[in-house]
């Protein structure tokens, strides 16, 4: 990005004049002057749409705190918000914050808070632009991060069966690449094991590591599937992949896959989860219908919106056709949200204990299943491509045995 647009609001003339002067020095900064009024705020943001409010609360603590959620709940909107106050109120603070300030400062007491907080968040725009080209020009794959709103919702179900029924429908190269090394699931659901992973890597100078290393960290499915962990087992000293290996795997992938699935750590601070996002050609968000579920939807919606093109997020229900939470229904979760639901998907907990059980895919077991049809009619919107009579079937064989696959984890895989 150029410059970072500004809008600023005082609440005295001797604050205006302060913030006047001091946001002139910075040189990436674009701003039309500081306002004093809240209705000239208004207009200017509406008009300017900035990535950057700073807005001096002192007096009118309830008015500011009201406009600063009106911004907040406007899906299109990216601003950020930095509130200013004479005094370090506790309560204003707890105010200033629910309201959706990222930055309370006290001003004009501290201005080199201010400049602080105001580099560090130019330095994180120029970071993403750097990460979100970089991504994009690294290949032609589709980068899809499958992330939950919450542990639980079925982030990883919708993953390894959103990549199955693309392989089966698109017949092109598809990944699934596990990024959670604390509570990573696919290699169980998928009854496989890694001879080596990402953390593998990491000794190693990402410059250097040719596409005959990086083939190692891939297995090879009987579904089709290629898959990836980022380690091999949690009780290994697991260490953290840096952002240069990050960028190196991705770039493999996405010249070998038409499609890299990505499942992500719920944790939206993980370093993995914010540097797949900020590259993703879409971004799935998994919910549940239970209050926790949709509390942290609308938590994760309302930070994302103002870093990512939300016209990349898609929401999915899982489980949908449970018991909503009470006062809420499937149907009115939209206009609660502010947010279109992208897909809805049914629940089918005997079919997942089978299937989980046998180490295999949904479609694998029981192809007709409605929650089978649901994801391939998922994988048909992401693809584009129609569903057909015939394609998007899988081929169903005998199962092992549920003791069979214990006995002999892995045997029926290649790395």
């Amino acid at each position: 990005m150029d410059l970072l647009s500004v809008i600023a609001v005082a609440s005295s003339e001797e604050t205006r004049s302060m913030l006047q002067k001091q946001l002139k020095q910075f040189s990436f900064i674009d701003f039309d002057g500081v306002v004093l009024e809240l209705s000239d705020a208004q207009q200017l943001w509406q008009k300017k749409k900035p990535d950057l409010l700073i807005i001096d609360l002192t007096g009118r603590e309830l008015d500011a705190c009201l406009f600063i959620e009106v911004i907040n709940y406007n899906v299109d909107s990216k601003t950020l918000v930095f509130g200013l106050h004479r005094e370090l109120d506790p309560n204003v603070i707890v105010k200033a914050v629910s309201s959706g300030v990222k930055e309370f400062i006290q001003y004009p007491h501290d201005p080199p808070a201010l400049e602080a907080a105001i580099e560090k968040h130019w330095n994180f725009l120029q970071k993403l632009a750097m990460t979100q080209q970089g991504i994009a020009d690294s290949g032609k794959g589709k980068l899809i991060p499958v992330f939950g709103s919450k542990g639980g919702v079925g982030t990883s179900t919708v993953a390894v069966n959103l990549a199955h029924q693309l392989r089966l429908l698109t017949r092109k190269p598809v990944v699934l690449l596990d990024m959670d090394q604390v509570f990573g699931n696919t290699a169980v659901m998928l009854n496989f094991k890694a001879n080596y992973a990402v953390s593998d890597l990491v000794a190693e100078n990402p410059a250097e590591i040719d596409d005959e290393l990086l083939g190692k960290i891939v297995v090879h499915h009987e579904t089709g599937l290629d898959l990836v962990v980022a380690c091999k087992s949690v009780l290994d000293e697991n260490p953290l992949i840096p952002h240069e290996l990050l960028v190196r795997v991705t770039d493999y992938l996405k010249e070998k896959y038409a499609y890299i699935l990505v499942d992500l750590p719920t944790h939206v601070v993980d370093p993995y989860h914010q540097f797949f996002v900020e590259g993703a050609d879409e971004v799935l968000l998994v919910s549940s219908l239970d209050i926790p579920g949709l509390y942290r939807t609308r938590q994760y919606l309302e930070l994302v919106k103002r870093h990512l093109d939300m016209s990349k997020v898609k929401l999915i229900l899982n489980r949908c056709d449970l018991k909503a939470a009470v006062g809420l229904s499937n149907e009115n979760i939209e206009e609660e949200f502010k947010y279109p639901v992208y897909a809805r998907l049914p629940n089918n907990w005997i079919l997942n204990v089978e299937a989980m059980s046998l180490g295999q895919a949904l479609g694998a077991v029981s192809p007709q299943a409605d929650l089978v049809k649901s994801f391939q009619d998922l994988a048909s919107r992401i693809s584009g491509v129609a569903l057909t009579p015939t394609n998007g079937k899988a081929q169903v064989d005998k199962q092992p045995s549920l003791l069979d696959r214990l006995t002999r984890r892995g045997s029926h895989v290649t790395s």
